[in-house]
């Protein structure tokens, strides 16, 4: 019997590290991916609304760039976008990056982060994000907050909501030196 109950606490102990049993009730959160070969990373979670008094929208989060990369130049931006309307940014084109500091393409990164400001809370807003090269668009992002990366190409915002959204951005350029 004594086997037994050896035996029943030892199987528990390799489920339990099976399972990651190191729970110390801190929310599992996702990390950044690293650049794909077509120059994005894997999308963040976006956060949910906050419910309660009306404290206004946070900024969004300083962009990441991934280690090996060297900072060029960094910013930000105020877009509105009306309803059923694509705005398109040319990272090149808004960051004011000198051309005799313009890496070569297939050597660049723009990492942003976006928070729509307004409507905040942004229920029911419907941004969704697109990475335009060569003529093709791959939808990189969708929602009110979020992270992401692209290689040399056209940004576009889609606004498919109902109203005016506006969208403050933050972005790092960066490239390997």
């Amino acid at each position: 019997m004594k086997w037994l109950a050896v035996a029943g606490v030892a199987a528990a102990l390799a489920l339990a590290v099976a399972c990651g049993g190191d729970d110390d009730g801190a929310t599992p959160t996702d990390t950044p991916g690293g650049l794909t070969p077509v120059g994005t990373k894997d999308a963040t979670p976006t956060p949910s609304s906050i419910t309660g008094p009306d404290l206004g929208a946070p900024a969004p989060a300083d962009p990441t760039l991934d280690e090996e990369l060297t900072e060029i130049t960094s910013g930000s931006l105020l877009e509105g976008i009306p309803p059923g309307i694509v705005i398109q940014l040319d990272p090149l084109g808004i960051t004011g990056v000198e051309t005799e500091r313009t890496p070569p393409c297939d050597n660049f990164a723009f990492d942003f982060t976006w928070q729509v400001q307004t409507p905040y809370p942004p229920d029911g807003v419907d941004l969704v994000w697109r990475f335009i090269r060569d003529g093709e668009a791959i939808e990189v992002a969708t929602g009110p907050a979020g992270e992401q990366a692209i290689g040399c190409g056209l940004l576009e915002a889609e606004n498919r909501g109902a109203e005016l959204i506006t969208v403050a951005i933050r972005y790092r350029i960066g490239a390997i030196e």
